[in-house]
């Protein structure tokens, strides 16, 4: 922490900082082709000396922070990361879709499309694509409310090169023409690609309750129908003119995160990045918006979802929230609201098997008001019982209001949000400087990284304020379901609507009297109270000597195996405990995996109300299934963590199945599954893909079919026989040490005397797959686009040990990192076939795979596949001619995503344990990658091609979601398969 009075001093040197850029010409940005190098080091010099060091670090981050501001008024954080193996950098921009013209939804999104395609220096579309993919990096960008955000990340090597593309979207970007009229397409397909996800359906309706005169009531994503040219508007020249009136300098922020010092990341900004020019007339002010919610108008809406699904929002207006970052007063409202230990409204309501989950968040600031939503998820029985959850509900809020702010929820806020923010884990350069620099554009640079906790507890002023906005004048609800609505909470009756660009069916009203009574009558529930003290929060932070370079076994009996690997090495004082109880019969068949699904779900939901404090206190659990029984797992702070333990596995045996839960989560399981169908159809690809080619996997409709036949004696059998007879493997990781972990270890023993056996792990085995064969499968989806996964499968290395697949799988890895740039930019940029379009490293175990995929929302299942295919032999041709300089660029990028070392505990320790859950651990996995990396020769790789692609030597598994012309496949050559298959 930093002391008031050199706060102070930083602060003036700010306040100079600003006064002396001012004094540049706005409108005459600078030439940088016009300087010489003694200018460059006079102004570099000049800038270096308003260099200032931000303070309020997380006691944990190693990185220095420094802030500059440039010439042309740009604000530059300058992020010195001794660990970062990537180099980032992220540019906002204090502009996002409330800026798009009302006759021109998404024009912003497209916008931000646009400088990906291309600028003066460096004119082709994909250059800039192809540089960071080449060079090891990735990059993305978004467009939100009110900022477009870009960022990349990249190996050091290439940082300068990517910086200088980078920098020339804000300072030259071309706005082809041509390209324009493409890349709306790609948009039409960014859009259509979630056209039935109901989440982006619900908001969207949500909009038709918000005040029309706020840009938050517009559709943001765009598509076909509104980004087009308009009579005495053209496309192009409406881009461009939000491009001249919004992307400035004064109007941005900029984020370097590297390993490299504070000066020499200040002169990299100053090179790159003070072309961009300023704007001499900037409205740098608030723009001012009406509220959200408009009197007189329509505040209650049913919406007919396309899943399974039921869920009440509850949307209080409340005032925007972003300058109260030092003492964050709606956490108080969500503390309570959201709460779930005993007698809290979430416990109360889950008792009565009337809701699945609650939450309380708040969203960013809309103009000068922001909601505050609690959003409730109904089983059926809470969606026919409607009333009784609302009368809950109010009689919350009612409770909250009624009762004086109490200072312990405030206090423990604080504690807990200082202990979490001194505590926190390693932060990769990209997602850093992501979200810096859209923080950047809004919180003075010496709060920035203060602002992400609690600096001092909010006042009762600053809590009654808010308190005061929970009434139904500024409240909107949202029902969501397939069921039937509460008609009598509506002044009249149900008109449905078509909801203009996502089809959904919505009608909106006004609250009925007896609805406005209820919220108004609401007195305080003999059911709900508010939260206790907490009990878990830690009281040790104090961090072990001892450090331990492998895991070892460090307490063994028959039938139970413990590890350990003491590692304060992250400077945290937090653990991780894994404990995994194997038995026979967990997964091997679709009745016994639906068992063991739910005796993990309703355990969890058995044990929520208790588990509750310790989550909110740093100590989080899972407890999930596996084809080998099921593993509790614990992480947080390491004080209490293994007495949290120990109790868990306390409830897991005194846990006693009730009929009347199984048959409610039974019900829940059977809409999950159906309702995956309404996931995006890329993802489904992948699933299905995955169940095709394991062993012993079951399909979504084999479950369904087995669900129904699942009784609750069946259930009870499982739970008894798993209890009966077990094997148990543990291992315990971080700032514990081996001593702790024999404790625990001998604790647990004694709890199993008698039950424990010697078990071998079954192994997850990748079909026995027909070398050269051509096959296609279909799964089902509810998308109405279009999706092919196309994959590649050497077959020849399937009898062979992981050590020694691991050669071949480079080589596949190789190429999908030489080919990902060009297909995304032949595919989605230059023929349009789709948003969502890829390459993926799909091998899995010892069967090297890979995956190229296309999600159309317009072609044919033929025109994709005859793309992808003519792509793999442009392929053919072009990969002959690999540059030496090409092929070494692109192996030192696979070196460095092999050789990148753990950031945080959470790292190691799950890849630890993937290691000793086998039978036998081999903790060298990443040596032997980094030595068969190193192994590959050019011309090993160029036989490689040869042999595999050249010549076709792999096998062809075709994923699809749409029927295809059975009269093309067999011209084609491809044979129909079923996930039932044992060997493909």
């Amino acid at each position: 922490m930093f002391s008031n009075a050199l706060f102070a001093e930083q602060s003036t040197a700010i306040d100079k900082a600003l006064a002396q850029q001012n004094k540049v010409s706005a409108s005459e940005p600078i030439n940088k082709s016009n300087k010489t190098s003694d200018t460059l080091t006079a102004n570099t010099n000049t800038l270096l000396g308003h260099m200032v060091e931000i303070p309020h670090k997380s006691r944990t981050d190693q990185n220095q922070y420094h802030f500059v501001i440039l010439e042309n008024q740009l604000k530059v954080l300058l992020v010195s990361d001794p660990q970062a193996e990537k180099f980032s950098a992220s540019l906002s921009v204090n502009v996002g879709n409330f800026a798009d013209p009302e006759t021109q939804p998404g024009l912003a999104h497209l916008l931000e499309h646009m400088l990906f395609l291309g600028t003066q220096k460096y004119p082709k579309s994909g250059d800039y694509q192809y540089y960071i993919h080449n060079n090891a990096g990735t990059h993305n960008a978004y467009t939100s409310t009110n900022t477009t955000n870009y960022f990349f990340d990249v190996k050091p090597s290439a940082y300068e090169g990517a910086l200088d593309r980078f920098s020339q979207f804000f300072i030259h970007p071309l706005f082809s023409e041509a390209l324009t009229q493409r890349e709306k397409n790609a948009v039409d397909a960014e859009y259509k690609a979630k056209i039935k996800t109901d989440s982006r359906r619900n908001n969207q309706a949500l909009k038709t309750l918000i005040n029309p005169q706020h840009p938050y009531s517009r559709f943001s994503v765009g598509n076909l129908k509104t980004l087009k040219d308009q009579p005495g508007k053209p496309l192009r020249q409406q881009l461009l003119k939000l491009y001249q009136q919004e992307y400035y300098a004064n109007n941005m922020a900029l984020v370097l995160v590297a390993n490299l010092n504070p000066e020499t990341l200040a002169k990299l900004a100053q090179h790159y990045f003070s072309d961009i020019p300023t704007s001499a007339s900037a409205q740098l002010e608030k723009k001012q918006y009406p509220d959200l919610i408009q009197p007189d108008q329509a505040q209650l809406q049913f919406v007919r979802s396309l899943s399974d699904h039921n869920s009440i929002s509850f949307n209080y207006q409340i005032p925007a929230q972003n300058s109260y970052y030092k003492t964050q007063p709606t956490r108080y409202l969500s503390y309570i609201l959201g709460n779930e230990n005993q007698h809290s409204l979430y416990a109360n309501l889950k008792a009565q098997d009337l809701i699945t989950g609650i939450s309380a968040t708040t969203s960013k600031d809309y103009g000068h008001n922001a909601f505050f939503t609690v959003k409730i998820h109904l089983t059926n029985k809470g969606m026919s019982q409607i009333d009784e959850v609302a009368k809950q509900f109010f009689a919350t809020i009612s409770l909250l209001k009624s009762s004086p702010v109490n200072s312990l929820y405030l206090e423990e806020g604080l504690k807990l949000s200082r202990l979490m923010f001194n505590n926190q884990g390693y932060i990769q350069p990209i997602q850093l400087a992501r979200a810096l620099s859209s923080r950047l554009l809004r919180i003075p640079a010496m709060d920035l990284l203060g602002s992400f906790r609690v600096e001092h507890t909010a006042s009762a002023e600053e809590v009654h304020t808010l308190l005061d906005q929970l009434t139904p004048q500024h409240l909107l609800i949202q029902i969501a379901s397939q069921q039937d609505f509460p008609q009598h909470w509506a002044a009249e009756v149900s008109k449905w609507q078509k909801e203009t660009y996502y089809d959904t069916q919505y009608s909106n009203h006004f609250f009925s009297q007896d609805l406005i009574e209820e919220m108004n009558s609401a007195v305080k529930s003999t059911l709900v109270s508010l939260p206790q003290k907490n009990v878990f929060i830690p009281d040790s932070l104090a961090l072990i000597k001892q450090k331990d370079d492998l895991p070892e076994v460090v307490y063994k009996q028959t039938g139970f195996q413990f590890w350990n690997k003491s590692d304060p090495s992250f400077n945290k004082p937090t653990a991780m405990h894994f404990l995994a109880f194997r038995f026979d019969h967990a997964a091997d068949t679709p009745k016994h995996m639906l068992a063991n699904r739910l005796w993990t779900r309703l355990f969890n939901n058995s044990i929520s109300e208790a588990t509750y404090s310790p989550y909110v206190a740093g100590l989080g659990y899972s407890f999930y299934p596996h084809a080998n029984g099921v593993t509790l797992r614990t992480n947080g702070y390491s004080d209490k963590q293994g007495n949290y333990l120990v109790w868990l596995v306390d409830q897991l045996f005194l846990y006693r199945p009730d009929a009347e839960r199984f048959k409610a989560a039974k019900l829940q399981l059977a809409k999950d599954l159906l309702n995956q169908a309404n996931r995006q159809a890329f993802r489904n690809a992948n699933t299905a893909f995955n169940t095709l080619i394991t062993k012993n996997s079951f399909t979504k409709e084999a479950l369904t079919n087995a669900l129904k036949t699942l009784t609750f004696e069946d259930f009870v059998n499982f739970i008894k026989h798993a209890r009966e007879s077990f094997n148990l493997l543990g291992y315990s990781t971080g700032n514990i040490t081996s001593d702790d972990t024999k404790q625990l270890a001998n604790k647990l023993y004694e709890r199993f005397t008698g039950r424990l056996i010697e078990r071998a792990p079954i192994k997850i085995e990748t079909k026995t797959i027909t070398p050269l064969e051509k096959l296609h499968y279909r799964f089902q989806s509810n998308s109405d686009d279009k999706v092919i996964l196309y994959t590649l499968i050497d077959t020849s290395h399937q009898q062979e040990t992981e050590r020694k697949s691991i050669q071949q799988k480079c080589y596949f890895t190789l190429l999908n990192k030489l080919i990902k740039s060009a297909f995304y930019q032949e595919l989605r940029t230059d023929k349009q076939l789709g948003y969502i379009v890829g390459t993926q490293d799909l091998s899995v175990r010892n069967t090297p795979i890979l995956g190229l995929l296309v999600q159309s929302p317009n072609k044919s299942n033929q025109t994709i596949i005859k793309a992808i295919e003519d792509f793999l032999n442009e392929q053919k041709v072009k990969l002959k001619n690999l540059s030496d300089e090409d092929f070494h660029r692109v192996k030192e990028g696979m070196l460095l995503d092999v050789t990148r070392k753990a950031k945080n505990l959470a790292e190691n320790a799950l890849k630890e344990w993937h290691q000793i859950a086998k039978s036998t651990p081999n903790f060298k996995t990443q040596e032997e990658w980094i030595n068969s990396i190193n192994r590959i020769k050019k011309d090993d790789f160029m036989a490689f091609l040869k042999e595999k692609i050249e010549s076709n030597q792999t096998t062809r598994i075709l994923v699809h979601n749409q029927p295809m012309d059975n009269t093309w496949l067999t011209q084609h050559g491809w044979q129909e398969t079923s996930a039932t298959n044992q060997s493909l």
